[in-house]
């Protein structure tokens, strides 16, 4: 009797857990059927997180999902994405400085190509403005000395004559007029700070360009610091995530629509199981540099090995 009690007691912890669990035991189910049946059946995709700051709005932004999908699913001959509102692949925007950079160096008129002379020119302009920013820079500091020493000599007087139970009229006309003075060059100190701190911003941006150019180009040269802070983190257009949590991609950057296209085709091509591959214009090569939207012989050949096609 007690050893039945026992098992129906299990049974029962059992069914209470599946029911609990039934949709996280679902996606995973899910998940492995798509790892040991590859594009057997479509990959299901939702929009996760979706930050407005790319000037992009959700239908765009779904419209050129629907067009990168279609890169591997022309060749294929058969659906292997689908889009559902509770999607088990979710698709995120995700806004921080390497999307930041990208619009400073286009407010900037700052075209970025992929070869050594647009490496060079990117290198002479970032030269040009350090140069600039660090003599901007100097010049503040010196300033914004010359008035703390100001201040301090206008507030030494003020109590000295405070002590003295008061200044005559003169001495308070000029002590008002100093007052005055020093309240103007306060406020164009804190304009010159915003101007050095708009310049950093610049700078910074063209660092991160650079620092993708070097990759890129695998250039034997120093990477190119942050102005201010080091940026610790390699630039990474999107990323394709996995784990028991579930499937994710996360878009950090694009410019144009094309390169948004590019990008999300890349990230899908890793959610059906791709690759990266050697051909620099293929879409799973690891940069995103090439600008044509179809894939290569060497996609074609891993989306063919990956489906079984």
């Amino acid at each position: 009797m007690k050893q039945t009690l026992k098992i129906i007691f299990a049974g029962a912890a059992l069914a209470a857990a599946i029911f609990l669990f039934r949709d996280e035991l679902g996606s995973v189910a899910v998940r492995l059927r798509g790892q040991l049946l590859p594009c057997q059946e479509p990959i299901t995709y939702a929009i996760g997180s979706f930050d407005t700051r790319f000037g992009i709005s959700k239908s765009a932004f779904l419209a050129a999902v629907a067009k990168a999908e279609k890169i591997w699913e022309d060749p294929a001959g058969k659906p292997l994405f689908s889009y559902a509102p509770d999607g088990n692949l979710k698709i995120n925007l995700v806004y921080d400085f390497r999307q930041e950079a990208t619009k400073k160096l286009k407010a900037l008129g700052i075209v970025v190509g992929s070869d050594e002379a647009s490496y060079k020119e990117l290198k002479s302009r970032y030269d040009a403005m350090q140069a600039d920013y660090l003599a901007k820079k100097s010049a503040y500091g010196a300033r914004v000395a010359a008035f703390q020493a100001r201040r301090s000599a206008y507030e030494a007087a003020v109590a000295d004559w405070n002590n003295k139970g008061g200044a005559p009229r003169n001495v308070i006309s000029d002590l008002n007029a100093e007052r005055d003075a020093l309240a103007v060059e306060a406020e164009a100190l804190n304009a010159l700070q915003d101007e050095l701190n708009a310049r950093i911003a610049d700078i910074n941006a063209l660092a991160v360009a650079l620092n993708r150019l070097v990759d890129a180009l695998n250039l034997n040269v120093s990477r190119f610091n942050a102005v201010g802070q080091e940026r610790g983190a390699e630039f990474e257009e999107g990323v394709y995530k996995s784990d028991a949590s579930g499937e994710e991609i996360d878009i950090y950057q694009f410019d144009t629509n094309a390169r948004l296209v590019r990008v999300l085709a890349h990230e899908l091509g890793h959610a059906l199981g791709l690759p990266h591959v050697s051909d620099p214009k293929a879409i799973m090569y690891r940069l995103n540099e090439s600008m044509n939207e179809k894939p290569t012989t060497a996609d074609l050949a891993e989306l063919k090995s990956r489906c079984g096609l």
